[in-house]
């Protein structure tokens, strides 16, 4: 995703907040799993989004490092993340709706944008070979 900046600079700058989340993830799960009537779960279940917007911020701040051309490719490959998602959501949301389908849970949505960022990063990649 960040083929300008060393690849090492951004394992180095995403992996801690990236490992925070995971960390606070697991915590505040086990906490609210075993102490679900706390007054302090609802502080607890939100608290790993401290790290995810770090790692946001952390992000947004490595793509303003990126040359021109690289940023603009980056805003190709997500607004289509952001297109392609919004179709699949929309999509299910209607077999939901009309056929039954279970609800889709709304915190898979992030993962999955971040997810096709990175496959149309990669396809990008792949096509300027």
């Amino acid at each position: 995703m960040f083929s300008l900046l060393s690849k090492y600079q951004c394992a180095k700058e995403l992996g801690l907040p990236i490992a925070a989340f995971i960390a606070l993830l697991l915590f505040s799960a086990v906490f609210t799993y075993f102490c679900p009537e706390s007054g302090w779960s609802t502080f607890f279940a939100i608290l790993p989004l401290i790290p995810a917007i770090w790692a946001v911020r952390t992000t947004v701040r490595l793509v303003k490092q990126m040359e021109t051309k690289l940023q603009e490719q980056q805003l190709v490959n997500f607004a289509t993340s952001f297109v392609v998602v919004g179709l699949v959501t929309f999509t299910y949301g209607f077999l939901s709706c009309f056929a039954d389908y279970p609800s889709l849970p709304l915190i898979l949505v992030a993962p999955l944008m971040v997810a096709v960022w990175v496959v149309m990063d990669l396809l990008a990649k792949r096509r300027n070979k």
